[in-house]
């Protein structure tokens, strides 16, 4: 079983507000030579993460709404095309939690659907921000959100009170089950066991700053360990 494909289930994420161009630079680097399935950045640093990851077969991701996701759909939309344009090839948005919390489900799609028409047909993941919501907003997002045509549904952005959680992921693996969206784990995976878990758990993607670590220790798992993994990765591209 090859590494790469193990690398291809992270998004390898610098999105801290004091973020420089050399942590950037080492990110890409670390990303590029991992083959992980992206790498996301602030839409400042677009043009320099796809400058640096050129011909390396890594996606330059970024973020649309970050970190409250309480713009307005044009907002939203207008954001996606200029980073659409810088080079941008993902996009994590969050999604409008006030029209979620409101009921406001036409406000809620249409700021996805902005996001998803002006992506032009790259993945677009919409992140929930779980720690906001009970049980029953979380469901609802996810069917809002599979309903708006987005890819993935993703538990945080890691930068509010919590971050990702098995029974979260369970939650909203339940919610889409049957349709062609995903689920995306972020903030505070740790430990390569961790992920294990939450893949059986229903996650098919994670945003990490961790990466390099995950890819060591899967690197140094025996054969037979690395076996557990062998169902999730089946459909990866090394």
């Amino acid at each position: 079983m090859k590494v790469a494909s193990f690398a291809k289930l992270f998004d390898h994420s610098v999105l801290r507000p004091d973020a420089k161009n050399e942590d950037v630079l080492k990110f890409a680097e670390t990303a590029a030579r991992l083959k992980t399935a992206s790498i996301t950045v602030q839409p400042h640093y677009i043009r320099l993460a796809a400058e640096q990851l050129k011909g390396s077969g890594v996606l330059v991701g970024t973020v649309v709404g970050f970190p409250h996701g309480s713009e307005t759909p044009d907002m939203k939309e207008y954001q996606t095309k200029r980073a659409l344009d810088l080079g941008a090839e993902e996009f994590d948005m969050v999604m409008n939690i006030p029209a979620l919390k409101n009921g406001e489900k036409s406000v809620f799609i249409t700021d996805i659907e902005g996001v998803v028409r002006a992506a032009g047909g790259a993945i677009v993941k919409v992140i929930l921000e779980n720690c906001f919501l009970n049980q029953e907003e979380k469901k609802r997002a996810c069917k809002w959100i599979v309903e708006a045509g987005a890819h993935f549904v993703k538990t945080s952005t890691a930068y509010a009170g919590g971050g990702a959680t098995l029974e979260d992921v369970r939650l909203m693996h339940e919610a889409v089950k049957g349709t062609n969206c995903q689920v995306k784990a972020a903030g505070g995976v740790r430990e390569l066991s961790e992920i294990l878990d939450y893949l059986k758990a229903g996650a098919r993607r994670f945003g990490s700053t961790r990466t390099d670590q995950f890819v060591r220790a899967f690197h140094e798992l025996r054969p037979e360990k690395r076996e557990e993994f062998g169902e999730f990765l089946v459909d990866l591209n090394a």
